[in-house]
């Protein structure tokens, strides 16, 4: 992930890290529940039937961006990473054993493709762009900028570049250092001067 994210696509990158979780919950919940006589019995059943309610009510208020949830679906998220993984061995071991077929390889290949994909998306929860848009704090605040008094945080309409300006200085002609379009907008010039 880059330094300099829009809302919209960490509102994005949020409601899919949600829906991935949701539906690789219910694939393990069913490959479990499949393969519950073969392994554990009747524990893993009583086991899903305890942990899906409290999944729910996590993902839920993940969903809802509630600050206590983000580190359980961080923890939920790294348990069904090593659930996948379980259930890819498990496959694998069924596949060279006979009892799955030329299925359980690619069964397998899913899971562990399914793992790395996981693995790829739990630094989303991680990088501090993430959690300040998360918590609904600014991210500048949380990087201790220090500004002088007649500065202000702004961002380049054009690229959204978190910029230190001085307001009262700001010419028509002032260029964006990242993207070297003007800060202001003529719209925005033609506003201010009928205002005066």
């Amino acid at each position: 992930m880059s330094d300099e994210i829009e809302p919209d696509q960490l509102a994005m990158a949020h409601r899919q890290s949600g829906m991935m979780l949701i539906f690789t919950l219910a694939l393990i919940a069913f490959l479990l529940f499949v393969t519950a006589d073969s392994i554990v019995g009747g524990i893993a059943l009583i086991f899903l039937l305890i942990s899906l309610p409290i999944c729910v009510l996590i993902v839920r208020a993940y969903f809802q961006r509630r600050n206590w949830a983000l580190p359980w679906v961080t923890t939920i998220w790294m348990i069904a990473i090593a659930l996948c993984f379980f259930l890819m061995i498990v496959e694998f071991i069924g596949a060279s054993e006979g009892n799955a077929g030329t299925w359980g390889y690619v069964q397998g290949l899913l899971l562990l493709y399914l793992c790395w994909s996981m693995l790829q998306r739990l630094r989303l929860f991680r990088h501090p762009m993430f959690r300040s848009w998360y918590d609904g704090t600014t991210p500048a605040l949380n990087q201790n900028i220090s500004l002088q008094s007649d500065e202000v945080l702004a961002s380049c309409p054009h690229c959204h570049s978190l910029l230190a300006v001085q307001p009262l200085n700001l010419g028509v002609d002032e260029l964006c250092p990242k993207c070297n379009m003007k800060l202001v907008l003529t719209n925005s010039v033609e506003l201010y001067s009928e205002e005066e």
